[in-house]
């Protein structure tokens, strides 16, 4: 698995640097909550994302940087990011249709990184489909081989992704966005404390276009993001995180 993770980076690095976006997004948040667990309470988070297709698939990008509000040993800074670059067979095999239910399959990847006390890092590959639902900007089933870098064996995941467009009127717009994680099985040993149980978490989105009553839409956004956790980190025994936290994101 790692060698076809690598020649699989490296196919998606060329062929990206070869072929221009068909559109791009990319997007700056604030976020700042009470209610997070495993350190301390209160958070605020910055977040960096980054989207856009392609000739042949798709890519995403996002980091965080979530800065506790306190300073002791047991809250530190911590920084964490995914990439998560896919092929389109139906592009690269034209069958790609967005009148279909099924738009396209397309071979998904996900490259996770984190640094707070510890390292985590983890590779993941499976298959994915982009589904035609009514409303949707886009909606999206990805399912994975997840491989944890740091504890033995590997595990399976399914991640859905989705947005919702909500134009009232001319003047007053929404979204609604959200993603949603489940990791079945386990990975790692308790002997060497780098056990990973089965979990699943959420985050989800509303926000309202600050700009648009102004005629600026689509720049400033002003909402809320709810994060549900059942099992964070996957740790067994870990505690469930039910957090809500304010929600500022510049579109550029």
């Amino acid at each position: 698995m790692k060698v076809i993770c690598k020649i699989l980076f490296i196919s998606c690095v060329l062929l990206q640097s070869a072929y221009s976006y068909e559109w791009s997004r990319t997007s700056l948040s604030y976020l700042n909550g009470s209610s997070f667990k495993l350190g301390d309470n209160n958070r605020v988070e910055y977040t960096f994302e980054h989207a856009g297709a392609w000739k042949y698939g798709d890519n995403f990008f996002w980091f965080d940087v979530t800065d506790p509000q306190s300073s002791n040993d047991s809250s530190k800074t911590a920084i964490y990011g995914e990439w998560a670059p896919r092929l389109s067979f139906g592009k690269i095999f034209e069958f790609y249709s967005k009148d279909r239910f099924v738009k396209d399959v397309l071979l998904s990847t996900t490259f996770e990184h984190g640094k707070s006390t510890a390292t985590s890092r983890s590779r993941l590959i499976g298959a994915g489909v982009d589904l035609n639902l009514p409303l949707f900007q886009f909606f999206q089933i990805n399912f994975y081989v997840r491989d944890n870098l740091d504890a033995e064996g590997t595990s399976l995941q399914s991640t859905i992704a989705y947005n919702l467009p909500m134009n009232i009127s001319e003047k007053l717009s929404f979204y609604y966005s959200a993603y949603i994680d489940i990791v079945f099985g386990s990975e790692g040993n308790r002997s060497d404390n780098t056990l990973v149980k089965s979990h699943w978490h959420t985050g989800q989105q509303l926000a309202y276009d600050v700009g648009k009553a102004y005629g600026h839409s689509d720049v400033i956004y002003l909402g809320a993001e709810y994060q549900y956790w059942n099992r964070k980190y996957g740790i067994e025994g870990g505690p469930v995180e039910n957090n809500l936290k304010l929600l500022v994101k510049w579109i550029f």
